[in-house]
């Protein structure tokens, strides 16, 4: 999927302190959005606003990993917040409502992209970081291609009107599934759903060297019996 870009604004927290970089398009762009490593965050075209500030002396994110971010960013805009190593945003409310928000890996932390392809020009942000306990980042990183890892961990951390948050507590409802989580799913012993597996009755893949179980998969093998 591309998306047509006019203004780039790349936020990248280093803890004590924090980058803003803002780039201009001469001309609006198209930028692929189809994988979870998108290649170069700004095209060689985009140009740096230099008389911008690009260092901030302060923290983004306060003691309690909270932040609050207010951009300028208009139509077609696209905002990056870059993470530091070893985090993940536990909680994004965005607004307005028309944003499309997304995650990739960088060379080693998480990025997100907030789009803007509304007819509002302002963006607010209220976030809240903790550690990767899951690890995301190697999750993402090994299945770049796989749309559901991203889609999982921006549903459960997003606060969006009409949007199904998914329960931390219940690994269940997740659409990829690990073998235990597909057991208990079905009620089953683990060692069920192995034999399954590698009988070919219960549908699965392979993903990063692992096999895997999809939620809408099992369910359509279950309605036809």
């Amino acid at each position: 999927m591309a998306i047509l870009v006019n203004k780039i604004i790349h936020i990248h927290d280093c803890g004590a302190h924090y980058n803003r970089l803002e780039f201009e398009n001469p001309k609006s762009i198209h930028i692929d959005h189809s994988t979870g490593d998108f290649g170069r965050l700004v095209p060689p075209s985009a140009k740096l606003k230099l008389n911008e500030p690009l260092d901030f002396k302060i923290s983004l994110f306060n003691k309690a990993g909270n932040a609050k971010i207010i951009e300028d960013i208009g139509q077609n805009g696209l905002l990056y917040l870059e993470l530091k190593k070893g985090e993940i945003l536990n909680e994004i409310f965005v607004e307005p409502d028309s944003i499309f928000t997304d995650v990739r890996y960088g060379n080693d932390s998480l990025i997100y992209s907030f789009y803007n392809s509304g007819a509002n020009d302002h963006i607010s942000l209220s976030l809240s970081v903790e550690l990767d306990n899951q690890n995301a980042y190697l999750k993402i990183k090994a299945n770049k291609t796989d749309l559901e890892w991203r889609q999982y961990f921006i549903k459960k951390a997003l606060r969006k009107p009409n949007v199904q948050q998914v329960d931390k507590s219940n690994p269940i409802i997740r659409e990829l599934m690990t073998a235990d989580q597909a057991a208990e799913y079905l009620q089953v012993k683990k060692k069920t759903i192995q034999n399954w597996t590698s009988k070919g009755t219960i549908p699965h893949c392979h993903i990063g060297g692992t096999v895997r179980y999809r939620k809408n998969e099992i369910d359509r093998e279950l309605s036809k019996k």
